[in-house]
């Protein structure tokens, strides 16, 4: 169900491929217009709350750069 997870992001290890945005069915993913240190335009969650927890951006992600955390599982580890 859209809004009971959460998304973390290491925008430092984006190398901009955008493979999150394409696999996406909720449009949770966008890129930005910041710079990393290492020069690319990184991708951030820009409507995590319509996240679905489907895990097609995790396991397209090349590079590791994020999770999908289902909220009750965050609060109980926080």
């Amino acid at each position: 169900m859209a809004g009971e997870y959460t998304i973390q992001l290491d925008s430092s290890g984006c190398k901009a491929c955008g493979y999150c945005s394409l696999v996406c069915p909720q449009e949770v993913y966008q890129q930005g217009k910041d710079l990393n240190r290492r020069g690319y335009q990184f991708f951030y969650a820009a409507n995590p709350s319509a996240c679905l927890g489907c895990m097609r951006c995790f396991y397209v992600c090349p590079d590791f750069c994020l999770d999908v955390i289902p909220k009750e599982t965050h609060e109980k580890v926080v």
